[in-house]
């Protein structure tokens, strides 16, 4: 294989144009760049669950960031994170932490919070753990299951749901969360995907009418009355948004 430019650089598998990364737009990936649009404004960010640092690099580059926490549980990625960063002179602006959530010392100097690629309940944990983030930090949480789950917790635990996005990925669709401390917000992340008239919420609700009439279809001769009532209420709250769309 021959080299690559020397203006070219190996990140995350492939190589960029690293004087391009510096100086022009860096397309990140559609998943990503939806949670580093909600993160605009950060000054100090902390990049949960990090993998390869991309979102981290592309908001001190692209984002206005001063600097950044990446942390990550896997040595692996968070290694692969601080050669990119170090490969894009950036390593001084990055702090590499292995640990679970927020668990190190000054995270709460943070002033946005990403967590990104991990299951709702997950995420409710490494807030839980992490009770500064009710005062005054935004949070941007891009949840790959119990997103339900998420948003009444949110609710139910001080923080307001303020916005949503939705963003394509090959074949499937990704949300992010926009949230912080405080009340009036969002019951859910369709409400906030509908005052935004998000143009991908119509394929989000179809999605998420299919599932919710085979999980009654399932439910109807095992679950409690009170189980399947509740879905029902669920699915007609969805049902009810979708007719007023087209």
């Amino acid at each position: 294989m021959s080299k690559p430019p020397h203006s070219l650089y190996r990140l995350c598998g492939g190589f960029v144009n690293l004087e391009g990364m510096m100086n022009s737009h860096i397309a990140l990936r559609p998943r990503l760049a939806a949670a580093a649009r909600l993160a605009a404004g950060t000054r100090i960010l902390a990049d949960v669950g990090c993998d390869h640092g991309l979102l981290s690099i592309y908001m001190l580059t692209h984002g206005g960031a001063e600097r950044a926490v990446a942390s990550d549980l896997r040595p692996g990625p968070l290694e692969a994170a601080r050669r990119n960063a170090a490969g894009l002179g950036l390593g001084d602006r990055i702090r590499f932490e292995l640990c679970d959530g927020l668990e190190y010392p000054g995270a709460d100097e943070a002033d946005m919070v990403v967590i990104a690629g991990m299951g709702g309940e997950t995420i409710c944990g490494i807030l839980a753990r992490a009770p500064w983030t009710r005062e005054g930090a935004r949070l941007v949480l891009q949840p790959q299951s119990k997103i339900d789950e998420l948003c009444r917790w949110l609710n139910c635990s001080g923080y307001a749901l303020q916005s949503a996005l939705l963003a394509r990925e090959g074949e499937r669709l990704y949300l992010a969360l926009c949230a912080r401390g405080g009340g009036g917000g969002f019951d859910s992340a369709e409400e906030a995907l509908l005052e935004s008239a998000d143009p991908l919420l119509a394929e989000w609700l179809d999605l998420k009418i299919a599932k919710a009439r085979k999980a009654l279809d399932g439910m109807e001769s095992a679950a409690s009355v009170r189980d399947t009532a509740a879905l029902r209420g669920e699915l007609e709250k969805l049902n009810e948004m979708r007719r007023i769309l087209p």
